[in-house]
């Protein structure tokens, strides 16, 4: 074991089983983990040992150590699926949490200077969007994705990142990555359906379809992480367990968003794709009820963000209807593991950190765990899922 795996590891135990409610969980031990959750989300900070992070041999980015993504006082993708997390416990509870966060978080954020637009900076608005201080922003970010974002062959949104700066931009020529789903698609169709664009709302259903053609698996019925046009294919053929988790709670979201505006031959398509991917991901399930960082790896750690997205969709379908009432089940058994992962203090351990696309398999096995804004977030949508049953 190198150094970074130890990291990883120390990390995972700190928190693994320190949750009080172990076992079939209840609706108040899902209250009290969604408040401790909730709680941290809002107060995360820097992790304790980011002086080990920082003086991992070899390449730190590599292996997902990228100083921005840690806490919730950046403008970038952690955070704005933090504040999604953070939007969701507002509509399960009916109270103003998300706006009382938001709304000084935002102004702090434009008050330092926002970052360069890119695929990941989008995804703070996708929940900020519904703040009334937060519409001009949204109208002239949703203009820039369909006019001014690079684009590879076929159209398809090059999933532009943060460079070495937060004033810098990351082309990844040429390349669409699963992430894209939820950090700019779904903003993209919400805007078109609330502001009745119906240009952009073709485009969001552009890029979902261009994004399964290359990304999806036909011989396992998952995803790849990303997909190369100028090579021609699909990095290492790696199945990463969050990247497959955004497809799967971001799916039934786009659905649920978009129903009235699919027809029903795309919307055929869209839930079989789902059911076909949920089912494989059945299969591959641990038995502790987590997924493997790398999904058809059993010597890879079992990852909690990927994994709670992955239950946490998996619930949202069968409310929906898009998925069979038995898959429920497997889902359940996720969140009794994630629950166990739910720390004291209220951080969710066992989150893999930021994971650019691996050269190779093993790239995503070495990626550090530490505490992240969209592990809370991600807990917290199987969390609430999870209240609809009980």
């Amino acid at each position: 074991m190198d150094r970074n795996e130890a990291v990883g590891e120390q990390e995972t135990n700190r928190t693994a089983g320190s949750a009080k409610t172990p076992g079939n969980a209840t609706k108040e031990s899902i209250m009290i983990a969604l408040d401790r959750v909730t709680e941290r989300l809002m107060n995360l900070q820097r992790p304790e040992n980011e002086h080990e992070l920082q003086a991992l041999e070899g390449d730190a980015a590599r292996r997902g150590y990228f100083a921005r993504d840690f806490g919730m006082d950046v403008w970038d993708w952690p955070q704005g699926i933090g504040l999604y997390g953070l939007a969701k416990v507002g509509g399960y509870f009916g109270d103003d949490r998300f706006e009382r966060y938001a709304e000084p978080w935002m102004s702090a954020r434009l008050s330092e200077g926002l970052p360069s637009r890119n695929i990941n900076t989008t995804a703070p608005l996708l929940s900020l969007m519904e703040l009334p201080e937060a519409e001009a922003l949204s109208l002239e970010w949703a203009e820039w994705l369909a006019n001014g974002l690079p684009r590879t062959e076929e159209q398809g949104y090059q999933h532009v990142t943060t460079g070495a700066t937060s004033s810098e931009v990351l082309l990844n020529e040429n390349e669409i990555w699963i992430d894209t789903l939820f950090m700019a698609i779904l903003f993209t169709a919400k805007m078109g359906v609330k502001y009745d664009r119906a240009d952009w709302r073709e485009t969001s259903l552009h890029q979902l379809l261009l994004h399964i053609k290359y990304l999806y698996d036909r011989k396992t019925g998952l995803f790849f992480h990303g997909w190369n046009f100028t090579g021609r294919h699909n990095f290492s053929e790696a199945f990463w367990c969050r990247g497959n988790g955004w497809f799967t709670l971001g799916l039934p979201e786009y659905i649920d968003l978009m129903r009235p505006y699919l027809d029903e031959g795309t919307l055929l398509y869209l839930t079989q794709t789902f059911r076909t991917q949920s089912e494989s991901l059945l299969k591959l399930q641990h038995s502790s009820g987590l997924w493997h960082t790398l999904l058809d790896d059993p010597d890879s750690y079992t990852e909690t963000s990927g994994s709670a997205a992955i239950a946490a969709g998996i619930l949202f379908g069968v409310r929906r209807g898009l998925l069979p009432e038995e898959f429920a089940e497997s889902a359940m058994r996720a969140l009794n593991a994630v629950l166990e992962r739910i720390g004291e203090d209220g951080v969710v351990g066992g989150v893999s950190a930021g994971t650019p696309i691996g050269k190779l398999r093993e790239d995503y096995a070495r990626i550090v765990t530490a505490p992240m804004a969209y592990g809370q977030a991600l807990t917290i949508a199987l969390l609430g899922e999870a209240l609809y049953r009980s």
